[in-house]
């Protein structure tokens, strides 16, 4: 698509972050640059090389450059500290990096190994790349890997131990492009303003190469620099987390005229508050649309309609994607969890390396997420089989969290949940038993637990209890223990 679009438009502006514009030719020429300096590198096919850069020019170059010498990225979310990119790498067995000197720090000492910079372009856009001194996995797996053809390993825990890669072949990148693309009608003389993170969804990037269309990236929480990109700009389509449209409400200098030639404008990553779609539409006279999708499916429902009634459903399914509610053996019901067949499903798992074939019932995927449907198709988010906790579209995982504490030599349980928020749509809260005896207030739980962690996994709060409850069998009733 990068080399379709570069022959077609070379030109025309393919990424704009600030002041840094590039031309379709220009990240073309830029891959294909670094590329060159990963072979003399010895970046094989096969190769698993964690790429770790902001949102911008970089982030497109560093997996183009990937692509083209057929070695495997591995995003890594720039939020991680070291020894949670320590264990991402471990449970990976990364051969490389490439990444951004401004996220050196937070790249393990022991696993930078020898090093190659290089400058991209005139204003400063470098890249490091660290070749792993010894690397942990077998020239047969990395074959194997190459075999696939698949660009990318996406995981969906990275933090702990049980850390599983999800492997996403090239026919499924491009499905996913596809599907944005028509469903969003991305045409010649769009501009796409991408507050998402890359390193979770790059099929913006795609869509914008496949229809020539031009991709601004800013920071969301620059409110200032995004309102000048809209209007500078000449915005179609906003794709941001639910966190910006909270902070767009509290802007005086914004406007419904800002908005006027905008398409789309949608909120995916995490579950969106009706209370701020209300006050959006109140505002500025429009709607913010959602859709749902999974790293192992893609963009499966997608809502793009603007009356109020279907506000905050999921949508319907997108091109290409059929949808089932199944309940137990019943697979006729209107409730029951989300199942997906399309063609843009994973291939597999990494670790443990699972065939997809192992994972899908009959060829349907199911998501562990329970909808119902309605008389005109749309599907409405009703609960949860996962206890995963969605932090600003960033995943917790509450085994983490609760290890963390449970390390603590005065803590005897611990259960962690979701707790609603209304910047990140829900955040970490805990309950812990202490010990006999134990003198530690929560106060000082909390600074224990969160000495290591990022901001979006950090515990918000901690309640100290006398139980929790458990089950006969002594597992813990984790929802009847939540207070959501």
């Amino acid at each position: 698509m990068l080399e379709r679009a570069a022959a077609k438009w070379p030109d025309d502006i393919g990424i704009v972050r600030g002041t840094q514009t590039l031309t379709f030719q220009q990240l073309k020429s830029a891959a294909e640059q670094l590329a060159s300096e990963l072979v003399k590198f010895d970046i094989k096919p096969g190769c698993k090389v964690g790429l770790m850069c902001p949102n911008g020019p970089e982030y497109v170059i560093g997996s183009f450059a990937l692509f083209l010498v057929n070695a495997v990225v591995v995003p890594i979310f720039p939020g991680l500290k070291e020894r949670e990119v320590s264990i991402l790498a471990t449970d990976l067995a990364l051969d490389a990096y490439c990444y951004s000197p401004q996220f050196e720090s937070q790249l393990p000492q022991r696993l930078r190994g020898s090093l190659v910079s290089v400058a991209l372009q005139a204003d400063s856009l470098v890249l490091h790349c660290g070749r792993r001194e010894r690397c942990d996995d077998t020239e047969a797996d990395r074959q194997r890997l190459a075999s696939l053809g698949a660009p990318l390993i996406r995981f969906t825990s990275g933090t702990t131990s049980k850390a599983k890669g999800v492997i996403i072949p090239q026919s499924s990148m491009f499905e996913y492009t596809e599907r944005f693309a028509s469903v969003y009608g991305i045409q010649r003389g769009d501009c796409i303003l991408n507050l998402l993170s890359m390193a979770h969804i790059f099929y913006q990037v795609t869509a914008g190469m496949l229809r020539g269309v031009k991709l601004l990236i800013e920071d969301a929480s620059k409110i200032d620099a995004v309102l000048r990109g809209i209007r500078e700009h000449q915005v179609t389509h906003i794709e941001a987390a639910p966190s910006f449209y909270t902070m767009l409400l509290t802007e005086k200098d914004f406007r419904a005229e800002d908005l006027r030639r905008v398409k789309y404008i949608t909120s995916c990553g995490a579950p969106l508050p009706d209370s701020v779609t209300a006050a959006f539409r109140d505002r500025f006279g429009r709607e913010v649309v959602q859709r749902y999708g999974l790293t192992e499916t893609g963009p499966v429902l997608i809502n793009t309609n603007e009356d109020p009634s279907k506000r905050g459903s999921l949508g319907v399914a997108g091109p290409g994607c059929d949808i089932r509610l199944k309940d137990g053996a019943d697979e006729a019901v209107d409730i029951g969890e989300i199942q997906v067949r399309c063609a843009g499903l994973f291939h597999g798992y990494y670790v443990p390396w699972t065939p997809r074939e192992d994972v899908l019932d009959d060829g349907w995927f199911r998501t562990e997420d329970v909808a119902r449907r309605d008389a005109d198709g749309y599907y409405w988010m009703t609960g949860r089989t996962k206890t995963m906790i969605n932090v600003g579209a960033v995943k917790v995982f509450p085994d983490e969290l609760e290890a963390i504490l449970l390390s603590h030599s005065a803590v005897k349980e611990a259960l962690v949940f979701a707790s609603p928020e209304p910047r990140f749509g829900e955040v970490p809260h805990a309950k812990v038993v202490l010990r006999s005896g134990a003198a530690v207030n929560a106060r000082e739980l909390l600074r224990y637990a969160n000495r290591d962690l990022g901001v979006f996994k950090s515990l918000r709060h901690i309640e100290l209890v006398k139980e929790i409850s458990k089950t006969h069998t002594g597992k813990v009733k984790r929802y009847e223990s939540e207070e959501r």
